[in-house]
């Protein structure tokens, strides 16, 4: 059984901190359900299908499926109806906001980054005291601190500092809100600095702040592939001497920082700066910078050279390009500037065996260059949509999910990962699996675990019990064996369309375990 069984709700998960956070609380056993916005092409749940693809293709990983509730912080209510509104009532207790806007100058268009920092917090917090939820985590900025510089502490906000951009003003309301809300029983700052992607393969699905410079530079280096950048002349065009730093920490140990944090209640209540004790010298990257913008010249010139197309346009004129960074770079003026020494002393504390990484040149190598081959967008494109889902499969069998709570009848849980995946409970009616309700249930119903693609063999096609065996197995978590060997049996049916259907697929029975047993498709397990 889960040690907590609650879900925590999770905004901004789609993001490069909250789809990290998604993986890495999943792996603790925590219980996730995510606020998703659907987009003009994808709904809110094959968005969230796309986290979990994202983790799959770059990281190889296969990770829970989180329960997907679409919504917007940005529309009173976060945008639910009342059935799912219900939900988050009965089965959330925790609440992690990470959405924001990071938009630097305020627009006129949208509101941003006010509409969704200060606005989308607003709501949140409405929510969770209109739902009783008492516990908060507030995921803001160390540049809460705007321009002032010197030694920052965690437990400074508001000291009459100025802004350095719309975005600083916006989450230094946005922090002072969650902090003065007087129906929250806790409320937990986050203060990450600038966060860029992994250490293990530099992905990043977001391109702003540190990789603008190369962003901006890469269609001009297409266009004249004798585009170089003199050493020392992105400083120049900056305005910087070199040894300013910038306080950049790598999207995984944010999150590895930050899970540790929401796990232990003890380290709850305190204001956190999730910030590098090594920051990283700005004449480091503007070297890395100028020798990428080089590298990519030349690959772009032998990639042209090998197909037999023809070069770049000439005319090549290194002060129009000096001219069009400083233009698309006056935006990032504050941001580019030299960094304040932020003291981490609550965070150190609170985890002493999670260090800072250092971002040697190979490190900010390999971020630049994720950015690089994937033209500084993300997903790339190309990638299939996928038609068939095991959650689609399943609900073709069931009907859809309902966000009312089951009443009556034998409960199974059912957690399918990875994308397509998600987390229901099953009510039964004489052995038989009836009505499919959103999320797992809580007690001592057992809990099936499976991959969603097995799942959806198992529910398209019956299965081959020698190749879905290859594939990994199941895992049942029950009281006792009984229940154990209920929810096989249960699984066995809605393979085969109802409990006792035609036997296509054979669900062997259940280990003896104190709490866990695996259940193995087929003979042999």
């Amino acid at each position: 059984m889960a040690a907590n069984p609650k879900y925590l709700l999770l905004t901004g998960a789609t993001g490069l901190l909250g789809r990290s956070l998604v993986r890495d609380l999943s792996a603790t056993g925590r219980r996730v359900a995510v606020l998703v916005r659907g987009s003009k092409t994808a709904s809110a749940e094959a968005r969230g299908d796309e986290i979990l693809d994202d983790w799959r293709e770059v990281a190889g990983v296969t990770v829970e499926a989180p329960v997907v509730l679409a919504g917007d912080i940005t529309s009173p209510g976060l945008g639910l109806d009342a059935a799912r509104a219900a939900w988050v009532e009965r089965n959330v207790d925790e609440v992690v906001h990470s959405a924001a806007s990071l938009s630097f100058q305020m627009r006129e268009s949208d509101g941003e980054p006010w509409n969704s920092n200060v606005n989308g917090t607003a709501h949140v917090l409405d929510l969770c005291r209109d739902l009783g939820i008492r516990r908060y985590h507030h995921v803001s900025s160390a540049y809460v601190c705007g321009t002032r510089r010197g030694r920052i502490l965690e437990s400074e906000l508001d000291v009459g500092q100025t802004p350095g951009n719309d975005y600083e003003r916006s989450k230094i309301e946005s922090e002072k809100a969650a902090v003065s809300a007087p129906f929250l029983d806790v409320c937990t700052v986050h203060r990450p600095s600038i966060i860029v992607g992994d250490l293990v393969a530099g992905f990043t699905n977001t391109f702003h702040g540190f990789y603008k410079p190369l962003r901006i530079v890469q269609p001009f280096v297409e266009a004249f592939l004798e585009a170089s950048l003199e050493p020392g002349s992105l400083l120049d065009v900056l305005g910087m001497t070199g040894d300013e730093v910038k306080n950049l920490v790598p999207v995984d140990w944010v999150s590895a920082v930050m899970t540790r944090i929401i796990g232990d209640p003890a380290l709850h209540g305190r204001t956190y700066h999730i910030t590098s004790t090594r920051p990283t010298p700005v004449r480091r990257l503007c070297r890395v910078f100028e020798e990428l913008v080089v590298e990519m010249a030349a690959e772009l010139a032998a990639a042209r050279a090998s197909g037999g197309a023809a070069k770049g346009g000439g005319g090549f004129d290194p002060a129009t390009l000096a001219r069009l960074f400083e233009d698309q770079m006056h935006v990032y003026r504050a941001y580019w500037s030299d960094d304040p020494r932020f003291d981490s002393s609550a965070c150190i504390a609170a985890v002493p065996d999670l260090p800072a990484p250092e971002l040697d040149d190979e490190t900010i190598r390999r971020l630049c260059r994720f950015a690089i081959a994937n033209r500084f967008r993300w997903p790339p494109p190309g990638r299939a949509a996928r038609l068939v889902t095991a959650r689609g499969l399943l609900e073709a069998r069931l009907g859809a999910a309902s966000w009312n709570a089951p009443t009556g009848g034998e409960l199974v849980g059912l957690s399918a990962s990875g994308g397509g995946g998600g987390q229901w409970t099953i009510r039964c009616a004489e052995g038989r699996p009836v009505e499919l309700h959103v999320g797992l249930p809580v007690g001592q119903a057992p809990v099936i675990s499976v991959a969603a693609d097995v799942l959806g063999d198992l529910l398209a096609q019956g299965g081959d019990s020698a190749t879905l065996r290859a594939r990994g197995g199941l895992l049942i978590v029950g009281s006792d064996h009984a229940s154990r060997g209920f929810a096989a049996k249960v699984l066995a049916g809605l393979a085969d369309g109802g409990v006792g259907g035609g036997g296509r697929v054979t669900i062997a029975a259940p280990r003896f375990g104190a709490e866990r047993a695996v259940a193995g498709i087929g003979a042999g397990w």
